[in-house]
């Protein structure tokens, strides 16, 4: 069902709607961040620490995050980092943003997410006309190392990348979204937000004054133990009161050719991180 008045722009979730991850993965980038840590931070004299203290310290680290009542992919890798060599008691090595800079990548070459196809089709097509294509996402990765590696995987080429940890706040806090608006230099209204969680995506998105839809065709596609289940997610959906129309299992049921609208805009400074 198209909207009254046709959107400018289509955001994307990242998880589990452009992309998504099987079971085993978290584990492996768990373990290679691990390993990452292990390099970069180094005790005083410069001898490694043992992984399994790497691995307590971020723990720790992460755990005194929450406790400050925020959520840990909120934060810079860069502060991550940091924030183990602090609970280690030790320094971190290497050039000045080396540190960042592998944290944020640190696990994708050796286990890269899998690619909703519907995805890149949507956003190649929708850019072919003339609509951007952006993504907005919860993760601790920086954009600039998504939009690195999403050509690799052949995934969706995205004209921003808004990520929670170099904004500094999580879906569903409206000011992710804003922090979108201000970079495509549209007002909320004119931004259409699709995502698979409904107290993340559909409510943000509508907290902030976005368009929302909620797509369900990955719900079966989540990790055990990892999401809340295609049950959980339905019950959540109707708690917001979704209806039918806000709702999609195709992401190129987004082709509508009445949902979105084009209206050239000058050229602008484009904001955000490197």
């Amino acid at each position: 069902m198209a909207p009254a008045v046709p959107y400018r722009a289509l955001s994307l979730d990242l998880w589990f709607t452009a992309l998504y991850y099987a079971a085993g993965d978290e584990a492996g980038w768990r373990k290679v961040r691990v390993d990452v840590l292990s390099d970069l931070v180094r005790r005083p004299d410069g001898a490694p620490f043992a992984p399994a203290d790497v691995r307590a310290a971020l723990e720790a680290y992460q755990t005194r995050v929450r406790a400050t009542g925020r959520d840990p992919v909120a934060i810079d890798p860069e502060m991550h980092v940091r924030g183990v060599a602090t609970e280690l008691g030790g320094v971190v090595a290497g050039g000045p943003g080396e540190a960042g800079r592998r944290y944020s990548s640190a696990g994708m070459a050796e286990y890269p997410p899998r690619v909703n196809p519907e995805a890149t089709r949507v956003a190649r097509e929708l850019r072919r006309r003339g609509v951007p294509v952006i993504a907005i996402t919860n993760t601790a990765r920086r954009g600039a190392t998504w939009q690195e590696r999403l050509p690799a995987w052949h995934g969706p080429e995205f004209e921003e990348v808004v990520t929670s940890c170099e904004v500094g706040v999580a879906k569903p806090d409206p000011a992710l979204f804003a922090e979108a608006a201000r970079r495509l230099d549209l007002r909320p209204a004119e931004i259409l937000h699709v995502g698979d969680r409904p107290e993340l995506d559909l409510a943000g998105a509508r907290a902030a004054g976005f368009g929302a839809v909620l797509y369900r065709g990955f719900w079966d596609r989540y990790p055990d133990d990892d999401y809340p289940g295609r049950a959980a997610d339905q019950t959540a959906a109707a708690a917001l009161g979704a209806t039918e129309a806000e709702c999609i299992d195709r992401l190129e049921d987004l082709l509508d050719p009445d949902r979105f609208a084009w209206v050239p805009r000058p050229a602008r400074h484009r904001g955000g991180r490197d």
